[in-house]
């Protein structure tokens, strides 16, 4: 099974992102990327700007780069937010339970992200449902290591649901960052959509950065972890 290269959690200018959906394939391809998710703030789309964001990414989409659509929804005052990858339609919710079984109705995968300090205790009621944790955002925590903390919560939380797996996130609004993104590196027959979607959230990927290869699991080895640890310093003061 072929292993395809891509970054996770991108902003364009459908939300508050600098570069054109178009501009950044061609950034990721030069970077040896095969995929991107996008996944532009929900808060600014309706309907009619929904399609167009699909369509676009459909027609951008080749046999040699593939881009994914997607949002990010932002709950209790902005603390929380939810990525929801692979997902082509707004979606309606009035809780995280409705806006998790949603983007799992509509055939996404559901990834909790940059979680900040306590953010446990703010996501009980779908800690049961979630596919992934950002374990290291690239725009909150740097290029150099994941945080620490963030291992610790996937911990807690694949204590009760052990298919949430560790996922990596670029966090891209600026172009600066695309020059030494975190990826993941994904097991799928086949560049497409589905298959992307689908090898994610069974887990089959490995998060790639900074010389750390981390197991969808978030298992860590000793070495690795004291590698984290010692980066830690590098590690930016988490900025929600």
């Amino acid at each position: 099974m072929p292993l395809l290269k891509g970054v996770l959690h991108v902003h364009s200018v459908f939300s508050d992102g600098e570069e054109s959906l178009e501009r950044l394939i061609e950034i990721f391809g030069q970077a040896g990327m095969h995929f991107a998710a996008v996944s532009d703030h929900a808060e600014v789309f309706d309907s009619s700007r929904m399609e167009q964001y699909v369509r676009l990414c459909e027609s951008l989409s080749s046999a040699r780069f593939l881009v994914i659509p997607g949002l990010e929804f932002a709950l209790h005052g902005g603390d929380i937010h939810i990525l929801g990858y692979g997902i082509t339609r707004r979606l309606r919710f009035t809780s995280m339970e409705e806006l998790v079984d949603g983007i799992h109705e509509a055939g996404g995968i559901a990834v909790l992200a940059h979680p900040p300090s306590g953010s446990s205790n703010l996501i009980g009621p779908i800690k049961a449902k979630l596919d992934g944790i950002e374990v290291w955002n690239g725009r909150y925590d740097g290029v150099h290591a994941p945080r620490a903390e963030s291992f610790q919560l996937l911990r807690r939380i694949r204590a009760v649901n052990i298919k949430t797996a560790a996922y990596c996130g670029i966090d891209l609004h600026k172009r600066g960052q695309a020059h030494r993104p975190v990826y993941v590196e994904v097991e799928a027959e086949q560049l497409q959509r589905d298959a992307i979607i689908g090898a994610l959230g069974a887990g089959r990927f490995t998060v790639r950065g900074s010389n750390l290869s981390i197991p969808s699991t978030g298992n860590l080895t000793f070495v690795q972890e004291l590698a984290i640890a010692v980066k830690q310093p590098f590690c930016r003061p988490w900025a929600g």
